[in-house]
């Protein structure tokens, strides 16, 4: 399983809701969630990466609190300038996380081809 490539979908998810065309489902659409999510949160890049589980630690809590206090509708998208923000902060916090893991790629294969020689 390419982690790189489930935090590349999520960026593209973020990219989608900045855009207006898509929205939020939360657990049901967050590509980490669809492998790393069953009753639990086990091995996921973005709970490794902040060493907390659920999404703690990352934007999302004040993403998905601002929609409901803010917005209390069902659909979580852009509807202001502040979910916008939000929504951005999302976005490059998943681009921070794919750098981390393409970084960590590197570092492993170079380590792996200095022990080859």
């Amino acid at each position: 399983m390419n982690k790189i490539k489930i935090m590349e979908a999520s960026v593209k998810k973020w990219n989608k809701i900045i855009a207006g065309e898509s929205a939020d489902g939360g657990v049901y659409d967050c590509p980490p969630c669809r492998i790393f999510y069953f009753l639990i949160c086990f091995g996921c890049p973005i709970a490794e990466y902040t060493g907390n589980k659920f999404c703690k630690g990352s934007p999302y809590p004040r993403w998905y609190w601002h929609q409901v206090e803010a917005h209390d509708k069902i659909r979580r998208k852009i509807y202001c300038p502040e979910c916008l923000k939000l929504a951005t902060e999302m976005r490059d916090f998943m681009i921070e996380i794919v750098e981390h893991l393409k970084a960590e790629k590197e570092k492993k294969e170079q380590e792996s081809d200095l022990k080859q020689s």
